[in-house]
């Protein structure tokens, strides 16, 4: 099956290529990720898309409406209508004499690249939901994930210590930046691992081979230790979060007491670690968050941000149009430009509006659905925990942050996205090979 070699090629491709942020990295991965896309879809035409539980259905209704949004957004509409619909938007075209400018879209194109990037995030998601067979694959995935970011870790914390101002000792940054692994930024590394880190504990706990559990455990310690030296504090925050989750749902569960231990012994482990190597960094960094300006100046960028969406409240701006429109509502007090609003749900709300909001709450309220009706009892509880946690990771850190809107992370996202749906889907049909584990994760 083509699936699992193609979710984690694209996720690893897209990551090494500096998070896919540039041009051309974005085309390679797109190129990577179409033909992925059309060989599974040629190759399961006529079952590709079975759909049996309601909560399933809804998904697929929330994927079309938004992507219905986003052309609606670059239609051409007469001028009496634009005004009816956007008033906020006609009133800016008329003040800045944008005659060209008759769609909702304040720039169309911008808003077709975001589209294309958000139909990428789409594909993967699709082959992970619907490409996943049995536990095999889903099982090759995710240990190929959590493998790929302990390299990545191990990676990330050399080359921070023989920094020599260039990411892979050799690409310069050209407009500064905090780089940590291939990243640019810092916050984008530990958005991304801290979307894995989750997922190598529910391995670790589901695995009955105690050689197993301590080498997953010993890649969790890795990653979690590379997370808190990348030193994002809103990455920091998230990890904590997401162990919070994942611990929640086992005692919610009334898993074993081993479990709540075994999570005891990971962090004790990991601050141990930490000690030993030096924690004063990640003290100070947090010690330096009341003199730090950044966060006071992401909260002005937020309520510029608010101030736009009340003239773009019911259709929003276009996709991909934050860094067009912000600078007509840019506050005073702002000192940096800002091509993001260092949070994506104000971002997002600027852009698709209400209905675009609407839609994607939906799309998160009927996989809950899914989640609650879904079988607790099957086994496989510490995966699922770890895919619930992995997503509550990266959505918590983008409360402070844009990391989904950096196409690696935007697409491992919607890998775990669509992994969790698959298992979902499995328990609900009976699967052979059930993706919640009855006989254990190991049972070959």
């Amino acid at each position: 099956m083509i699936s699992p070699l193609a979710i984690v090629t694209i996720i690893v491709i897209s990551t090494l290529l500096f998070g896919s942020v540039e041009t051309w990295a974005i085309a390679i991965t797109g190129i990577i990720t179409i033909a992925f896309f059309d060989i599974w879809f040629i190759r399961r035409f006529r079952e590709a898309f079975r759909l049996q539980a309601p909560w399933e259905k809804w998904i697929a209704i929330s994927i079309v409406a938004f992507f219905s949004l986003s052309i609606l957004q670059l239609i051409p509409l007469p001028s009496y209508i634009l005004k009816a619909v956007s008033p906020g938007e006609y009133s800016i075209i008329n003040r800045l004499s944008l005659s060209s400018v008759s769609a909702i879209s304040l720039y169309r194109h911008a808003t077709m690249v975001e589209a294309v990037k958000f139909s990428l995030y789409l594909m993967v998601f699709l082959m992970a939901s619907f490409g996943i067979e049995g536990r095999r694959d889903l099982k090759r995935i995710i240990n190929s994930l959590i493998v790929f970011g302990f390299l990545l870790s191990i990676f990330a914390i050399i080359q921070k210590a023989t920094w020599n101002g260039k990411i892979y000792w050799f690409r310069e940054l050209s407009s500064g930046g905090s780089a940590f692994g291939p990243f640019v930024n810092r916050n984008h590394f530990a958005g991304l691992i801290g979307m894995l880190i989750p997922l190598a504990l529910g391995v670790s706990l589901e695995s009955r081979i105690r050689g197993k559990q301590a080498f997953f455990g010993f890649l969790c310690v890795v990653m979690g230790i590379a997370l808190f030296y990348s030193l994002s504090r809103g990455g920091i925050i998230s990890f904590f979060a997401s162990i919070s989750v994942f611990s929640g749902i086992l005692l919610y569960n009334r898993t074993s007491k081993k479990s709540v231990f075994f999570i005891a012994v990971f962090l004790s482990v990991l601050f141990a670690y930490l000690i030993y190597l030096g924690i004063s960094p990640v003290i100070e960094r947090f010690a330096q968050a009341e003199k730090d300006t950044s966060m006071a100046q992401r909260i002005i960028a937020w309520q510029g941000t608010i101030k736009a969406i009340g003239d773009f409240w019911l259709f929003g701006s276009g996709l991909g149009t934050f860094q067009y429109v912000f600078p007509v509502y840019y506050p005073s007090g702002l000192q940096l430009f800002y091509d993001h609003a260092h949070n994506d749900y104000l971002e997002f709300f600027l852009e698709t509006g209400l209905i675009g909001a609407v839609i994607m709450a939906s799309f998160f309220f009927s996989l809950i659905m899914g989640i609650i009706k879904s079988n607790w009892n099957k086994g496989g509880i510490y995966i699922r925990a770890g895919l619930i946690a992995s997503i509550t990771s990266i959505l918590i850190h983008s409360l402070v942050d844009f990391n989904l809107h950096i196409p690696s992370n935007a697409i491992t996202f919607s890998a775990v996205l669509g992994l969790l749906v698959a298992g979902l889907r499995m328990d609900a049909e009976g699967d052979k090979e059930p993706f919640m584990l009855k006989y254990g994760w190991d049972d070959e």
